[in-house]
């Protein structure tokens, strides 16, 4: 299937809804644009866990715990 977006005036493009959520691309997520012999393309940079369970679970709750464990485990 064939997806069209315009080029805003600052060079920004709409990815589609569809593509966005197929290829789990979230809002304020850093992309890859590497230029190719067709144009141009999106990839995701190398997978983090912090991107990998964004929106999932809570990132900073979870972290705030393992901060609070590894003082106990210092003492």
């Amino acid at each position: 299937m064939v997806h069209r977006s315009v080029i805003g005036p600052k060079g920004q493009v709409t990815i589609p809804k569809e593509l966005r959520e197929k290829y789990h691309l979230l809002e304020g997520e850093e992309v890859i644009v590497l230029p190719v012999s067709e144009g141009v393309m999106l990839k995701h940079p190398r997978v983090t866990l912090r991107g990998k369970f964004k929106g999932h679970i809570d990132i900073e709750g979870l972290e705030k715990d393992v901060q609070k464990l590894r003082r106990q485990w210092r003492t």
